[in-house]
């Protein structure tokens, strides 16, 4: 009885001035009780037990629950059931149960765990908190929303006072745009903004992205990678230094060291700057450009000041087109060219070259107003000449030097076609205003310099030298022995031997051609012939 009326006269306390089991203030603020329907005090360490509906507080932190044990003589308690804090009006916490150091403020929430603080919420069912610092940390998985992301992860931190989030292990994001899977990475919960910190893939629609360090921002749908990034899209897939991805725009620029793989097509492009458009299935490269048509056994290698890629319907049929601007030079071990513009389609492997192109195979020259490629495996297989076609074709230096002259058989037409066997040019069809220079040999030495006119001339060649020249429509010409031959008579118009600028070597593409005396003298002669 005597107990029971003890126990009233708390209760009484309690509810009245909020003052029982108060003590007096030391160097830290203890922890009170301010309601509660039944109190069981306890003894010297025991802990005092109070139930139903019980209310707390300690410093800007409330606390409501079920029950709780208080261990006075420490400043801490244990709540159960129903466990609601509240901090300064803004965050709150839920939990089944709790404890509490008023001590540290350190809060320690378990099971059915929630976290709001006007910001996010976070569910886990493990929860600590420290409420001097607000700095919240769960562990063994936990999952935060907001009005824009999905975030969840094996661990993460809370910093609230500069509203930043850390996650490590297992992060999961989904944003509007994105799906992100990364190792460890930072959220800013008020301007929406993910710094990735580790390795994370980020999946979009119909494109796929790596980086190990970067940030995204999910408001803007604005990201920028700046470690071990990749990318893919489409039949692409590629790698840069940096990588800004823009959503709004639609648009992904690639810095420094960039390269685009086109898987289906076997097509690499590189360079150190570069953008694409997704709506438009267009992008462009430059800054050290670089095509890689990958072969076998060879690939052929193109550099121009900036190479584009789109996608276009033909015939019913997708295909990627490649174009290179200003300053194309090609190289292969058995092909080389040079020009100002080229184009290249994956549908039909077909390159054409305009503006000035000069071509060299098989120990041949070849130069038009447009030239086009045609390849199979990396490896050209025919080529078609229009306007001014003409190929110079030298002859065996070791002839040359013996007879201390300069000699080129030499081919021109209106349309030339030519075809090539393992990169080896076996036949030449020349179609309208057909004229030839060769010299007829004895034995393998030289002993004429032959002229024929033919409006059609079908040539066979074998070992890179003429074997044997067919005029199918009434051909015209004269021979003359090499003692009579003239140097103007060397040369049909238009001549000019451009061996000094050929590439050398895939890493010559990156250097200019220098011109020198000897070519310089032929332009002369070639101008001279024009003039004639």
């Amino acid at each position: 009885m005597r107990l029971f009326r003890i126990l009233i006269i708390f209760i009484s306390l309690i509810a009245g001035g909020g003052l029982a089991l108060a003590q007096s203030e030391g160097d830290k603020a203890k922890i009170k009780i301010l309601h509660a329907k039944v109190a069981y005090p306890g003894r010297d360490t025991l802990p005092t037990k109070l139930v139903g509906d019980v209310k707390l507080q300690h410093n800007d932190m409330i606390m409501t629950c079920d029950s709780l044990y208080q261990y006075d003589h420490i400043n801490f308690i244990k709540a159960f059931g129903n466990v609601h804090m509240v901090q300064n009006d803004t965050l709150n916490m839920w939990g089944d149960y709790a404890t509490y150091d008023g001590n540290s403020q350190m809060a320690k929430v378990r099971n059915n765990v929630k976290l709001d603080d006007n910001s996010i919420t976070l569910t886990t069912n493990f929860l600590d908190y420290d409420a001097a610092n607000k700095i919240g940390y769960y562990f063994n998985t936990g999952k935060i929303f907001d009005d824009v992301n999905t975030l969840e992860s094996d661990y993460g931190y809370y910093y609230m006072p500069i509203k930043q989030m850390f996650f490590k292990d297992s992060v999961v994001v989904n944003s509007p745009e994105y799906v992100m899977n990364s190792d460890t990475m930072k959220y800013h919960t008020e301007t929406k903004v993910i710094n990735i910190l580790g390795p994370t893939t980020i999946v979009g629609e119909n494109r796929t992205l790596y980086s190990e360090d970067g940030w995204y921002n999910s408001l803007s749908a604005h990201a920028e990678l700046y470690k071990n990034n990749r990318i893919s899209f489409n039949t692409y897939s590629g790698k840069a230094d940096t990588i800004v991805a823009d959503s709004a725009t639609n648009m992904i620029i690639m810095r420094n060291n960039l390269s685009l793989l086109d898987s289906v097509n076997n097509v690499l492009v590189e360079g150190n700057y570069g953008e694409m458009q997704k709506e438009t299935n267009y992008a462009f490269v430059t800054k050290r450009a670089l095509l890689t048509m990958i072969g076998n056994p060879d690939s052929l290698f193109l550099h121009a000041d900036t190479l584009t890629l789109k996608k276009e319907i033909r015939d019913s049929v997708e295909t990627n087109i490649v174009d290179a601007f200003y300053k194309v030079r090609m190289f292969n071990r058995d092909l080389q060219a040079v020009c100002d513009s080229m184009s290249f389609t994956t549908k039909d492997s077909l390159i054409y070259l305009y503006k000035d192109p000069v071509v060299w195979a098989s120990g041949n020259q070849l130069t038009a107003e447009i030239i086009d490629l045609k390849l199979k495996d990396g490896m050209a297989n025919q080529f078609h000449m229009q306007n001014n076609s003409l190929i110079v074709n030298p002859m065996d230096p070791k002839l040359i030097k013996l007879l201390d002259s300069t000699m080129f058989n030499q081919i021109k037409g209106r349309t030339v076609t030519g075809y090539l066997r393992n990169n080896e040019l076996y036949q030449v069809f020349v179609d309208g205003s057909g004229e030839t220079i060769y010299y007829p040999d004895d034995q393998g030495y030289p002993f004429a310099l032959t002229k024929v006119l033919s409006s059609q001339i079908r040539i066979e060649l074998e070992n890179r030298q003429i074997q044997t020249i067919t005029f199918l429509q009434k051909p015209e010409g004269t021979m003359n022995p090499l003692f009579m031959v003239t140097e103007d008579m060397k040369y049909l118009g238009g001549f000019k031997w451009r061996e000094s600028e050929r590439p050398e070597s895939k890493a010559d593409l990156f250097t200019e051609s220098s011109q020198n005396t000897e070519q310089q003298t032929e332009e002369e002669v070639s101008d001279t012939k024009e003039t004639e």
